[in-house]
């Protein structure tokens, strides 16, 4: 049951929530944080809907090369309207989760199903008549700027879930933004996959088809769910949230530059991975190779959504911050595909930190009104970062060497560090300032 604060945002029934807590992963200790959260009310049921919700941006890319590759054009317009999707999503991100936090969830997103709905038939119907590459192009922007972010949807029904001052809810807040994480790693593990083995198999608009079926399923199951969404507050938004702050809160700009820095890794490392598999003409290769790096930013997010649960929001960051900057140089070392798995292995250990870090801290930084939006600009700094690495990667690549754009790790070590550094060093003085007006 639910009722309402004054505010206007929902607070659960504590006796009904207590009961919930008999969720499978609570017995093994390490996943006993993951089966608390998960065990309140309806929590699961939302962030399974949401992962689904979430397919279509790690599949939309790929499958609209096999797509537009399949029906006679080159691999470069396949690219254009590639990118395309990814400008999209992150023009409209930010507009999408600002209407969702104003207008409420379960308003916003039949809006946002329904365009991508219509954007994707526009691309098949523009590729089965043999329209002019444009609209292709066109129709794939569409696709990105309809892609509500489910995430952020997901991680804004959790903050208010488990809204509460008392340290017990803000590790619990972590642990579930962590796992939130943990489910991003997973959308990409496995969407991309799945659609090119289905394209392979059967046809290319088959897999384009399951990628955007899957989500437009699971924003439906995420928009039947309305109470766990978050009620729009009915009183007047803060100052501190109002005006530019309502679209980039206080604290949250400062941490964009390391996700770009996350963004240059994962860009750099993908190209890599099928310059590699090029070069051993093996294409599965590269598959492997990023399964790794997956493999191990799982393992770190589940295992840091349980240890840095106990430390505070700019702990977290200096220590995910550090591991970062230490691991990604060594890239630079790399020279065999053995290597570079080991390689990938270690530094997807350190990356999920940084994001869960990163996360957490904008959480606390964010005015319960605004925190949707909050969240939605992470994604669109990765996409920057991404489209950056895999351009610098990509130009190394052509050269000849499949190794030679991996000093773009270092680059982007450089990028976090420095951002991580201002960021403690800023919240330090800011704390420090604030005990001795209180003193």
């Amino acid at each position: 049951m639910r009722s309402e604060q004054p505010t206007g945002f929902p607070v659960f029934d504590t006796a009904r929530t207590e009961r919930a807590v008999q969720f499978p992963l609570a017995r093994p200790r390490l996943l006993r944080p993951y089966g608390a959260i998960l065990g309140r009310d309806g929590a699961w049921r939302f962030s399974l809907a949401g992962w689904f919700a979430r397919l279509v941006r790690s599949t939309a890319g790929i499958s609209t090369i096999l797509l537009i590759a399949a029906h006679g054009q080159s691999y470069a317009v396949g690219g254009a309207a590639s990118g395309a999707v990814v400008i999209g999503s992150a023009i409209a991100g930010p507009f999408w989760s600002r209407a969702a936090d104003r207008l409420g969830q379960t308003r916003v997103l039949p809006v946002a199903l329904g365009a991508l709905a219509v954007s994707a038939a526009l691309l098949l119907l523009s590729v089965q008549f043999g329209m002019p590459p444009v609209t292709w192009v066109a129709a794939s922007f569409l696709i990105g700027a309809s892609a509500i972010d489910a995430g952020a949807l997901t991680r804004a029904r959790w903050i208010h879930l488990l809204a509460g001052s008392d340290p017990a809810s803000g590790r619990q807040r972590h642990t579930a933004l962590a796992f939130e994480s943990v489910l991003d790693e997973f959308t990409f593990v496995i969407g991309p996959p799945l659609v090119t083995i289905i394209a392979a198999a059967a046809d290319p608009v088959a897999g384009f088809v399951v990628g955007v079926g899957a989500t437009l399923l699971g924003g439906a199951a995420l928009l039947i769910q309305r109470r766990t969404a978050p009620i729009p507050s009915l009183e007047p938004a803060p100052e501190a949230a109002r005006g530019f702050r309502a679209w980039l809160p206080a604290g949250v700009l400062g941490l964009l530059p390391g996700y770009v820095g996350v963004g240059l890794i994962f860009g750099s490392v993908d190209l890599t991975a099928v310059g590699i598999s090029h070069g051993l003409h093996a294409t599965a290769i590269a598959g492997l190779l990023l399964a790794v790096f997956a493999l191990g930013s799982v393992t770190a997010g589940f295992l840091f959504g349980v240890i840095g649960a106990h430390w505070p929001p700019v702990r977290r960051l200096a220590v995910a911050g550090a591991l970062f900057a230490v691991v990604m140089p060594w890239y630079a070392l790399v020279g065999s595909p053995i290597g570079f798995a080991v390689m990938s292995l270690c530094a997807g250990l350190a990356t999920t930190p940084i994001l869960i870090a990163a996360s957490s801290l904008i959480e606390t930084l964010s005015a319960r009104e605004n925190v949707t939006v909050a969240m939605s600009w992470p994604t669109v700094a990765l996409a920057v970062g991404v489209t950056i690495g895999a351009n610098l990667s990509g130009s190394a690549t052509d050269g000849g060497d499949s190794y030679g754009g991996l000093w773009v790790p270092a680059a982007a070590a450089a990028l976090v560090a420095v951002s991580t550094a201002a960021n403690v060093l800023v919240r330090g003085r800011r704390a420090a300032a604030s005990a001795r007006r209180r003193g």
